[in-house]
């Protein structure tokens, strides 16, 4: 007997490109999902979080390659095309692209990143998708309406959610205070514990600071250990920043909702 498919399926794209990046991101997603329904069902055969198995689509998500204008990086930008466009056609098939804003909340309008990504990965994605929405109707003798084709392409690219902190995907993981000032004390005598103990206080301070992971003793060598130590999403969440915005736009996507419904709903 075939084992049936997971109810949803999420490829998950992150710029970091540490050897826990992915592990990292992957429990950084459940929660944001678990914000968005608390009853969603995360295991493998429920949810499956895909990793991005393309060597050249890996190679153009790392060093913000994706965004890059020169040819040698070409090759590898069409590769993270063409498996994003792939994975967004599966009939259960969704995407969450993470990327620094690289500024800080307060300035985030600016962010070259996020205009970027609209521009080098959005656009052409959709383009691709059209093409693969024209491709079926032809194969399947329906009339080609362009008009339709555009409306059809755009909303499935609603699947492709931009995950974005500010600064940096640090900012959310520093949230994790308690499992941070276990880290100073463990590993740094205590060192910068005062700091995490004043953004407990304040935690809208931390999508203010620029390059978090260089302000203090952790960097970005525990982000695995403070995205599964107990991470506090709602307190995350009342920081009223970069982490509730996401929430916020994936929640208000009626699709995404009916999507996570089906881990938990039985026939």
């Amino acid at each position: 007997m075939s084992q049936r498919a997971p109810s949803l399926s999420v490829l998950l794209l992150t710029e970091d490109s540490g050897t826990e990046a992915f592990a990292t991101f992957q429990k950084l997603a459940k929660e944001l999902l678990k914000q968005v329904d608390a009853y969603v069902q995360t295991q493998q055969e429920r949810l499956a979080f895909e990793p991005v198995r393309s060597k050249e689509a890996l190679q153009a998500l790392h060093a913000n390659v994706w965004k890059s204008d020169k040819p040698r990086d070409r090759q590898k930008q069409v590769a993270l095309l063409g498996t994003l466009a792939t994975q967004l056609m599966l009939e259960n098939g969704w995407a969450l692209f993470h990327f620094d804003g690289d500024r800080s909340w307060a300035n985030r309008a600016s962010s070259e990143n996020v205009a970027k990504f609209r521009e080098r990965v959005w656009e052409k994605v959709r383009l691709l998708i059209r093409m693969k929405l024209e491709g079926r109707d032809t194969e399947a003798g329906r009339p080609v309406v362009p008009d339709e084709l555009d409306e059809r392409a755009t909303r499935r690219m609603t699947r492709l959610k931009q995950i974005v902190p500010f600064y940096s995907i640090e900012a959310w993981l520093f949230q994790n205070t308690q499992e941070a000032l276990r880290l100073c004390h463990s590993h740094y005598q205590g060192r910068d514990a005062e700091r995490f103990q004043q953004w407990e206080q304040d935690r809208a301070a931390l999508d203010e600071v620029l390059k978090p992971k260089e302000e203090v003793c952790l960097g970005a060598k525990h982000n695995l250990d403070l995205a599964s130590q107990g991470f506090p999403s709602r307190e995350a969440r009342s920081a009223g920043k970069s982490f509730e915005a996401v929430v916020q736009s994936l929640a208000q996507d009626e699709e995404l909702r009916d999507a996570l419904s089906r881990t938990y709903a039985y026939e």
